[in-house]
């Protein structure tokens, strides 16, 4: 066997390893993995570098409650919308940044299932780790009482 070959075999079972305890628990993403050393050439980006479709509908407003968050379907990933008041929609993904899984709405705030991370619905700052960082912002923008994708 070469090398190059074996180096690939021993990443993919390092993340297969690591994630293989987390597919009861809702998964793992083999690309959000942290401690992988997967390249963008292993894993080539689907989109090819272009920014998702604007104005696919997410949700209705009136799904997400004042106060509140809901988890959808993106399309790329979960979105995790948040209405922090009456008129105002966020987004964030709903990848955990600490090792990929998909956080859960809990009202104003966004538990990830798999590691007790939380993060607060509205600006996607984390309230307790393991996890350090945010979870990144989406634009999203609002049309007759509909939430999409793409800013305004």
């Amino acid at each position: 066997m070469d090398v190059e070959r074996s180096t690939t075999r021993r990443r993919a079972l390092a993340v297969g390893g690591a994630c293989a305890g987390l597919v009861a628990s809702g998964g793992c993403a083999g690309d959000s993995y942290q401690g992988s050393s997967l390249t963008s050439t292993e894993h080539p980006d689907p989109s090819g570098g272009q920014p998702p479709e604007s104005g696919s509908q997410l949700a209705r407003m009136d799904e997400v409650p004042v106060g509140g968050s809901l988890v959808v379907d993106g399309p790329e990933e979960k979105i995790a919308l948040s209405r922090p008041q009456e008129g105002e929609v966020t987004a964030h993904s709903a990848v955990c940044t600490h090792m990929g899984c998909t956080v859960e709405a809990a009202g104003d705030q966004l538990r990830c299932p798999c590691h007790g991370s939380v993060f607060e619905s509205a600006s996607g700052e984390v309230v307790s780790g393991p996890a350090r960082d945010p979870l990144p912002s989406v634009p999203v923008r609002t049309e007759a009482g509909n939430i999409l994708t793409g800013g305004s």
